[in-house]
């Protein structure tokens, strides 16, 4: 063997080597190109909510008071940016008593209400089915109902034949508006921080509009009583969700 010859066939093997694994490596170095957008894969999420929602007590202050809420949420997405929502939740207000037999109707008590929040809604995303540095946020509009849930009744009112004095949550409808943010923990988890106006409409007893009481009223100069009534009430609240 020729000790001339062995630099330049090692030369030429080298350079073989490198030619060969050359697109790999550039392909490598493609797939390693770091972007601020993540696909979202999966269409469907589930998983608990917890927050407070911050009442408006309305007309003669009869609306249900403040209240911590808990629940869960279903969301499936029907195409890149809208998603559909079912969402249940559970609080539990007080209610201010009002008696309108007085020459000056006034709030004489108090009691509580339980209350199931069902709703729907649909969710827009801004980013569509991606998070932008781990970050979607959206915008949410729907509608459901408040439904009181073994609702107190005060001692005054307790004896037969004063149940129109009674205001009770019943089955009211709720409309929702609300912004969002989820934060995209994993391939499976996320984590979201929404606020939500929540527009009630309840009724006043119909016992506020006998002549005597409606009187009394007007008389007073107190705050006089609306047939029905729309408040808005404000959630803040976070949801943990699970792909899958």
């Amino acid at each position: 063997m020729n000790p001339t010859r062995l630099p330049a066939r090692l030369v030429v093997a080298i350079c073989g080597l490198m030619v060969l694994f050359a697109p790999s490596s550039a392909s490598a170095q493609e797939e390693r190109i770091d972007s601020s957008y993540r696909w979202i894969d999966r269409s469907m999420r589930a998983g608990p909510y917890a927050g407070y929602i911050f009442t408006s007590r309305g007309n003669l202050d009869q609306a249900p008071g403040s209240s911590p809420v808990v629940g869960g949420r279903f969301r499936v997405r029907i195409s890149s940016p809208l998603t559909f929502e079912v969402s249940l939740g559970y609080g539990s207000s007080d209610l201010y008593v009002t008696d309108p037999r007085l020459d000056t109707p006034a709030i004489v008590d108090t009691t509580n209400s339980d209350w199931l929040l069902a709703e729907v809604y649909v969710q827009l995303a801004l980013t569509g089915s991606r998070s932008v540095k781990r970050v979607q946020p959206y915008l949410l509009f729907g509608g459901g109902i408040i439904q009181g849930l073994s609702e107190e009744v005060a001692d005054i009112y307790a004896a037969p034949g004063l149940e129109l004095y009674r205001f009770k949550i019943g089955t009211t409808p709720s409309i929702g508006v609300g912004v969002g943010v989820e934060w995209d923990i994993s391939d499976r988890l996320g984590l979201g921080a929404e606020f939500r106006d929540h527009i009630w409409r309840f009724k006043s007893p119909e016992a506020f509009f006998f002549l005597p009481n409606l009187a009394n009223f007007l008389d007073s100069g107190v705050e006089a009583p609306e047939e029905s009534f729309w408040t808005n009430n404000l959630e803040l609240s976070a949801t943990l969700s699970y792909y899958f």
